[in-house]
C-alpha cells in the first residue's frame, strides 16, 4: 500500500506540476520586486492614477463594477459551477479544490494586508505600515482566483475544450481589467495595490493548480452523485417531518 501511494505521487509530480510550482515561484519574486518600487518610485504613479476626484456621472455605474470583485458575488457563481462540475464528473474533489483555494486565497490576502498595513488613497497618503489594509487589493485578487478557478475546474474534471477555455480565460482577462480601471476611478485603491492583487490571486491559482495536479485521484472512485442524492432526500424527508410535528 505504501509503495503503491508512493508511485501515485511519483506519477503526480509530473513536468507539468514542477513548470507550474516554477511559475508560482517567479510569481513570489515578482511580488516582492513589485513590492520594493511600490515603497519608492511606484508612489508617484499612483499619486497620478489616484489623487483626481471620481467621475460624477459614471459613479453609480462604476460602483456596480466594482462588486465584480465582491465574494458576494463571485463565490456564488463559482458555487454554480463546482455544483455542476461536481454532478458531471461524480466526485466531490472539486468543491474540496474551490474552497480549499479561497480559504487559502483570504488568509494570505490578510496576511499581506495586515504586514505591509498600507494606507488607502482617501487619505492621500501611499506610505506602508501605517495600519492599513490597502495593499493588495482583495477585490483584484479575487477576480484572478475565483473566476479562474472556473476554466480550470471545468477542464481539468470536465475535460480541456479549446474554444471554450480560450473564451473563459478571456473573460477572466477582461474583468481583470474591469476591476482595475474602476477600482482606480472610485479610489478605493492605489494602483500598485490592484496590480499586487492580480499578482496574488495568479499565485495562489497557480499553487492550487499544481497542488491538484500532483496529489492522486484514487484508483477506484468512489460516485459521490448517489451520496448527495441520498443526502438531499434524507434532508428534505426530516425537514417535512418536522413541518408535519409544528403544523400537528
Amino acid at each position: 500500500m505504501r509503495r503503491r501511494t508512493r508511485e501515485a505521487w511519483a506519477d503526480g509530480w509530473t513536468s507539468e506540476v514542477t513548470s507550474g510550482l516554477a511559475l508560482a515561484g517567479f510569481l513570489a519574486l515578482v511580488l516582492g520586486a513589485f513590492t520594493l518600487l511600490a515603497m519608492g518610485p511606484l508612489t508617484r504613479i499612483d499619486a497620478y492614477f489616484n489623487l483626481a476626484p471620481a467621475p460624477g456621472r459614471w459613479l453609480p455605474l462604476l460602483t456596480v463594477l466594482d462588486r465584480i470583485g465582491q465574494r458576494a458575488v463571485c463565490l456564488p457563481i463559482l458555487a454554480v459551477v463546482v455544483l455542476y462540475v461536481v454532478r458531471r464528473s461524480g466526485s466531490l474533489r472539486p468543491a474540496v479544490v474551490a474552497a480549499g483555494a479561497v480559504v487559502l486565497l483570504n488568509l494570505v490576502v490578510l496576511v499581506l494586508k495586515v504586514g505591509f498595513g498600507r494606507s488607502f488613497p482617501l487619505t492621500a497618503d501611499p506610505s506602508f505600515f501605517t495600519g492599513g489594509m490597502a495593499y493588495p487589493s482583495g477585490h483584484a485578487a479575487n477576480v484572478i482566483l475565483v473566476y479562474g478557478l472556473i476554466p480550470f475546474l471545468l477542464a481539468r474534471y470536465l475535460g480541456p475544450r479549446r474554444w471554450r477555455d480560450a473564451v473563459l480565460w478571456t473573460v477572466v482577462a477582461f474583468l481583470s481589467t474591469v476591476m482595475v480601471m474602476v477600482s482606480l476611478n472610485l479610489n478605493w485603491h492605489w494602483f500598485a495595490d490592484l496590480v499586487a492583487g492580480l499578482i496574488v490571486g495568479a499565485i495562489v491559482l497557480q499553487i492550487v493548480e499544481a497542488v491538484d495536479r500532483a496529489v492522486p485521484r484514487a484508483a477506484h472512485p468512489i460516485d459521490h452523485r448517489a451520496q448527495l442524492w441520498q443526502w438531499w432526500a434524507g434532508a428534505r424527508a426530516g425537514w417535512r417531518r418536522l413541518s408535519e410535528r409544528r403544523r400537528g
